[in-house]
């Protein structure tokens, strides 16, 4: 069974996973100092490398956003898996985006 996060390292995640598509768009439009684009590129690769650590290719883009927006099964444009599969693959992505953000 999965653990459950602390209340302020599931907002964390949220809120990192939220912010992916904004911190994509700088980095592709390249005008912020190297530094911040930087950061943001180390940001965004722990999230996909957690998340692909997780889940099927077929489905990381989905999922990350469905825990940034807090979006459930119902909702959720993942449409292939099981209200069950879906629920612990949500939480395992959490959990690994989480470590890989040293947030615990």
């Amino acid at each position: 069974m999965t653990k459950t996060l602390p209340t302020g390292v599931e907002r964390a995640v949220r809120g990192v996973c939220e912010d992916y598509a904004r911190r994509k768009l700088e980095i592709e439009k390249g005008k912020l100092p190297p530094e911040t684009i930087g950061h943001y590129m180390v940001i965004n690769a722990k999230i996909d490398n957690a998340i692909a650590s997780c889940c099927d290719e077929s489905f990381c883009e989905e999922i990350r956003e469905d825990i940034g927006s807090c979006t459930g099964f119902r909702n959720s444009r993942v449409t292939y898996l099981s209200y069950g599969s879906y629920k612990t693959r949500k939480k395992e992505c959490k959990l690994a985006i989480a470590k890989a953000l040293n947030l615990l």
